[in-house]
């Protein structure tokens, strides 16, 4: 996996969870500066734009994160693993505006996610992240960097 991406995977053995999450790794001063401000504010966009330029800095380097984009190469530097199939119960494939409702908001589990998204499926998840967000419209309940992030999922069981 490449990006803001997570896979829960719940097997015979419980839950696992792989994410790439390096461009978290990136710019925390930057990040942390942007989260102060409101949505909307002039020292917000300010923020948020020193925040970009630092993260696009590492941007497919090495120390950095990496995202295929225009240049496939990148994979080289995907995080890989196996896990064998007959163990697989259900998986998931999150990017991180999917996975606001456990690594931003904490309002659920892994296994809450797998649940919802089998109850309800990927529209009933991203339906839940969207009402969170519209529940806090200028980001000072859950400070985030913008109002809300790309959401798309996966779900097979």
């Amino acid at each position: 996996m490449l990006g803001d991406t997570t896979v829960v995977v719940e097997t015979t053995d419980g839950i696992e969870v792989f994410n790439d999450d390096r461009v978290d790794t990136t710019a925390q001063a930057e990040r942390a500066e942007a989260n102060r401000y409101p949505f909307g504010s002039a020292q917000k966009q300010a923020a948020l734009l020193r925040m970009k330029h630092a993260e696009l800095a590492l941007r497919n380097q090495p120390g950095g994160f990496w995202v295929a984009a225009a240049d496939p190469t990148v994979v080289t530097h995907a995080i890989t693993g196996q896990i064998p199939l007959a163990a697989v119960r259900r998986v998931a494939v999150l990017t991180d505006g999917a996975a606001r409702l456990v690594t931003m908001f904490d309002l659920l589990d892994w296994r809450g996610v797998l649940d919802v998204l089998d109850e309800h499926g990927p529209t009933g998840l991203i339906r839940r992240v969207r009402a969170i967000e519209a529940a806090d419209p200028n980001g000072t309940k859950w400070p985030r960097n913008k109002g809300s992030d790309d959401a798309t999922a996966v779900y097979a069981n």
